[in-house]
């Protein structure tokens, strides 16, 4: 299972300057009716623009 931890840089495109990496912020494990979920608060080391990501449990296990 892939480890998301913060300080990481990872591969996600920037909306605003479109520079292809984040840096994750924050980490957190959400749970909904039916799934688990890591909620990822990332930030663009470029421009500075704070997005989101989340990623269900049973597709991190692949990456």
């Amino acid at each position: 299972m892939r480890q998301y931890q913060a300080g990481e840089l990872i591969e996600k495109r920037c909306r605003k300057c479109f520079h292809d990496e984040a840096k994750v912020m924050k980490v957190e494990r959400r749970e909904f009716e039916e799934k688990m979920v890591l909620f990822l608060l990332c930030q663009c080391p470029e421009c500075g623009m704070n997005d989101d990501e989340l990623i269900p449990e049973d597709e991190s296990v692949n990456k």
